[in-house]
């Protein structure tokens, strides 16, 4: 009986033989340990046969688990490892063993070792692509190592990061071993893989049972996030799930902020998650958790002065950019076979934070540099689109030291005195001169009234060197070390203004020294709007569709105003609508002559902003005629910026034009609030003085003369609310009030 049934087993084994379904790969290096797993159709027998060499002469066993079916999952822990030594295996179950495999353990920290690091995600199939992310394997990673440096992976390469949506059905078996597994086999045999979730994972076992990451995050989360150290670097994982947006995982990410923070060996930190906080490709996948998540890596960054990334996919492309204030740098490692998110295919914005963005296939590799002049370098990898192949075409690239010389303090050199023209004026300042020969990358420049630097600003421009969005750099002729504003300022006041220079390493310089200024006569009208920014609630303000709210600093969990105490919400936050739009008309009769002989200028504007960049607040101005009929209408101001931004224009009215409606908007793209937000909105006009000294201030019914009757006229457009005039205006402060009957009683007194 015994000998029927072991001919029974090899008459088995003889017609289904043995097979790998999961070919070894690596996880979870130490400088003194590694796992090594793989997968099998059957059987639990477990072994990893190692060495220093190609004989091996090492055994040790591991455990097994049933995955799918009757396939099993094997692991092996080896330990007693030297830091920063070759090693060479093979995987053995029964009589089925793989073919001999070597790697590379992490150095240990203090040896100061440089490494190279793999940064990818979203490899799902692309149904229209089917071998797109076997390309990016061979012909992308293993050749441009190759070609680059040396065909010796583990030499070339230490850490591969993945930031999720690893497969297209996270319950599909069949999509992680044929789809994720089989075309990485050459690569993760050698190099160890660090993943993270995304959304396609949909938080399977199928993830939890083929990674075997470090357990030390949250108790109860310790697959969900974790960190691993290697040489000078930190690199965490995280969960950006819905179900996993939680406060345990943020206070989690502090504390090991704060350890890297104290730590000597740690000179930078890279986290991995899978959703952006921004996304100039796809802002419908945009998450607000994920800005918290930056906010604690900012704050780590400037705090302690290392520098640190974040890397993120759910967007198909790749986008590099940077905190305004921070030295540290937001980068989408996608797609590394995921159909492409194509400019123009969706809802997309031009974020102030990103200088780049790309629709292309690829992936990014960092080179990190230990010792005495700790940096890392930065290079995005493409294999270009649909469109237009790139054969490992570098794309972008940024290198960042820690010790970096930040560049000289900039100096003012105009405006600087009194008779400034405040309609066009231009700031001015030196040079760029940084001591360690960065180039400059930016430039930061402010605009202050009465000189008070601790206030908000007027104006607050921060402009980057590059902007690459949808396929063009729109700063291509940009000229950093001066700004121009067109009739912001008001004539007659004092303004004064600073400037910084940020360097290529994201250094800023130390403002420079503010300069003061008087400005002369303007040939603009003060502002026409009435309540320009909320601070009278909602007056004067018409409300055409959902809601419009006047709120308070941090109202409905808002934001603060941009000035004074209340700001406007176009759409509503205490109360939501999915679009919100809303106007003021301004009464413009009095310019007819000016408007019908193509002499008056309308300039229009005010600071716009978000929540977290995705919602869409709007601003436009349209012409009347006497009927209230549309002639024309401006070109549209907007911004998915989540910080004030100023944003104007300036148009011709045309002819027959009567009445300027400023139309408000805002459209809700994420979330359960409507976060268009608008304050110090303005309306001003160009004065041609050839048509204009003929209207004589405060002769409301225009027979040149100033009386008792234009005493009346004023009296009624201040009971009867009437729109703004400004000819009614005569202390030109925007506003048509009992002051302004008193000073033309007085002028008509001779007082």
């Amino acid at each position: 009986m015994v000998k029927t049934a072991y001919f029974g087993l090899l008459y088995v084994s003889f017609l289904f033989p043995l097979e790998f379904v999961v070919k070894p790969y690596l996880q979870n290096a130490t400088p003194n340990s590694i796992y090594i797993l793989w997968e099998t159709d059957s059987n639990s027998d477990t072994r990893v046969e190692w060495g220093t060499s190609t004989f091996l002469g090492n055994i040790t066993s591991g455990t097994a688990l049933y995955n799918s079916g009757n396939s099993q999952i094997h692991t092996v822990l080896l330990n007693g490892l030297d830091p920063g030594n070759r090693y060479y295996y093979r995987a053995v179950t029964s009589n089925l063993s793989s073919e001999i495999y070597d790697f590379i353990t992490p150095s240990d920290p203090s040896s100061e070792s440089s490494l190279k690091i793999i940064a990818m995600s979203d490899m799902q199939k692309d149904w229209s692509n089917w071998d797109k992310y076997d390309e990016i394997i061979h012909e992308g990673i293993i050749d441009y190592l190759t070609d680059e440096y040396s065909d010796d992976l583990p030499e070339e390469l230490q850490m591969i990061l993945i930031a999720g949506d690893l497969v297209d059905t996270g319950s599909n078996y069949t999509h992680w071993t044929d789809h994720f597994f089989s075309p990485s086999a050459p690569l993760f045999a050698h190099v160890p893989l660090y993943p993270v979730l995304g959304n396609h994972e949909a938080n399977t076992n199928y993830y939890f049972k083929y990674f075997n990451l470090p357990e030390n995050g949250s108790a109860g989360y310790e697959e969900h996030w974790w960190f691993t150290d290697n040489s000078n670097l930190r690199v965490i994982g995280l969960d950006s799930n819905w179900d996993f947006q939680l406060d345990v995982q943020l206070n989690w990410l502090e504390d090991v902020l704060t350890d890297a923070c104290y730590n000597p060996q740690i000179d930078f930190v890279f986290a991995q998650l899978h959703h952006p906080y921004k996304s100039e490709l796809w802002i419908d996948g945009n998450t607000d958790y994920t800005g918290e998540v930056i906010t604690l890596m900012e704050a780590f960054t400037t705090e302690c002065g290392k520098p640190s990334i974040h890397f993120f996919g759910h967007t198909h492309g790749y986008s590099r950019g940077q905190s305004r204030d921070h030295e540290h740098l937001w980068v989408n490692v996608a797609t590394a076979g995921g159909n492409i998110d194509s400019w123009g295919e969706y809802a997309q914005a031009d974020y102030p934070e990103f200088t780049v963005s790309q629709d292309e296939w690829g992936f990014v590799m960092v080179e990190v540099e230990a010792g005495d002049d700790p940096g890392f370098h930065m290079k995005r990898i493409s294999r270009g689109n649909e469109h237009e192949f790139r054969d490992n075409e570098l794309r972008d690239e940024i290198h960042i030291r820690l010790h970096n010389e930040m560049p000289n303090t900039p100096v003012g050199i105009y405006p600087v005195g009194s008779g400034i023209d405040p309609d066009m004026l231009i700031l001015e300042a030196n040079s760029f001169q940084d001591s360690d020969d960065d180039e400059i990358m930016a430039a930061h420049f402010r605009l202050y009234e009465n000189c008070d630097t601790a206030s908000t600003p007027t104006y607050d421009e921060f402009i980057n060197r590059e902007n690459w969005y949808y396929y063009e750099n729109t700063q291509e002729s940009i000229e950093l070390t001066s700004l121009s504003i067109s009739s912001l300022l008001n004539g007659n006041s004092v303004y004064c203004w600073q400037v910084r220079y940020r360097d290529s390493s994201l250094g800023w310089s130390e403002w420079s020294e503010p300069l003061t200024f008087q400005t002369g006569e303007s040939q603009y009208t003060a502002n026409l709007l009435q309540n320009p920014g909320a601070e009278n609630g909602t007056d004067y303000w018409m409300v055409h569709e959902g809601y419009l709210e006047s709120l308070e600093a941090y109202e409905c969990d808002g934001v603060e105003p941009h000035s004074g105490e209340y700001y406007f919400s176009v759409g509503g936050i205490c109360n939501s609508a999915g679009y919100s739009e809303a106007s003021q008309s301004i009464d413009v009769i009095e310019y007819a002559d000016c408007i019908n002989e193509g002499l008056t200028q309308a300039h229009f504007g005010g600071y716009l902003s978000n929540w977290g960049g995705s919602d869409h607040p709007e601003m436009q101005m349209i012409f009347l005629d006497e009927s209230h009929n549309e002639i024309e209408s401006s070109p549209i101001l907007d911004t998915y910026n989540s910080s004030w931004t100023f944003l104007s224009n300036s148009q011709l009215m045309p002819e027959e034009t009567a009445y300027i409606q400023i139309l408000l908007m805002g459209t809700r793209y994420a979330g359960n609030d409507n976060d268009s937000y608008f304050d110090d909105l303005f309306v001003k006009i160009f004065r041609d003085e050839s048509c204009m000294n003929s209207q004589i201030i405060g002769d409301l019914n225009q027979d040149e003369i100033l009386n008792i009757l234009d005493i009346i006229i004023m009296v009624n457009i201040i009971l009867e609310g009437y729109d703004y005039q400004l000819q009614a205006d005569m202390d030109e402060d925007g506003s048509v009030n009992i002051l302004d009957i008193i000073t033309l009683v007085n002028i008509i007194l001779g007082i």
